[in-house]
């Protein structure tokens, strides 16, 4: 049976919303980021070019987008994985798969916040009541690279596994900055939400062309 959008994922992370640590930078979310860059804030960009283009130029325009996030070089989603999650989708539910990359998102954000916290700057000290808590780190990690296996996402599952690495050896420079540290996860994922907020806009272009008649 078909899984519900609210229990794809499994439990929702109860850090969602947690305010940044002192000195960490505040991220406004890369899908809202990427909408606004494009135009996207008031709704009313893609629904006048939809109306310039037909289905068919529009489909073809899906399609190279999932060519460039298939592509081994760019490695941010599994084909096979991807295309099962589009399958759900069903004209009685049109925006299942809109709603199920906007949970990925904003769980992967809330998580990307919780681990930015626990490697903050205030974790500098070798004293046991403020030095990073492996253990709970480790655990985030298990919970982001189990949703983003789910979701199809290999690149950002990799970036967990380098990083849960580095934490085994308890080497904090590397968890921060450089190859598999934190950085580049957050890297990954903004790279990826960024993406998937033009795939599912464009998804949109073509269900508002098709509702006008687009050929």
């Amino acid at each position: 049976p078909k899984p519900s959008k609210h229990s794809f994922f499994g439990k929702r992370n109860p850090t969602r919303g947690a305010t940044p640590a002192r000195g960490q930078e505040t991220h406004r979310g890369p899908v809202a980021r990427c909408e606004e860059a494009c135009g996207l804030a008031d709704g009313n960009l893609y629904s006048t070019m939809a109306s310039k283009k037909t289905v068919l130029a529009l489909e073809a325009e899906r399609v190279a987008l999932e060519r460039e996030a298939y592509d081994e070089k760019n490695r941010l989603l599994n084909q096979s994985q991807f295309q099962e999650l589009l399958e759900l989708q069903t004209d009685e539910e049109p925006e299942f798969v809109e709603e199920i990359v906007a949970m990925y998102v904003d769980d992967a954000e809330a998580m990307l916040v919780e681990l930015e916290t626990l490697f903050s700057e205030d974790k500098d000290t070798e004293e046991d009541d403020v030095k990073v808590d492996y253990t709970k780190v480790r655990g985030v990690l298990h919970k982001l690279k189990g949703s983003s296996s789910t979701f199809g996402a290999d690149g950002v599952s990799t970036k967990c596994e380098e990083l849960r690495m580095h934490c085994i050896g308890e080497d904090l420079v590397k968890c921060r900055s450089g190859e598999g540290s934190l950085r580049e996860l957050r890297s990954r994922v903004d790279e990826l939400a960024e993406f998937l907020a033009r795939y599912t806009a464009k998804t949109k272009e073509i269900t508002e062309a098709k509702a006008e008649g687009g050929e």
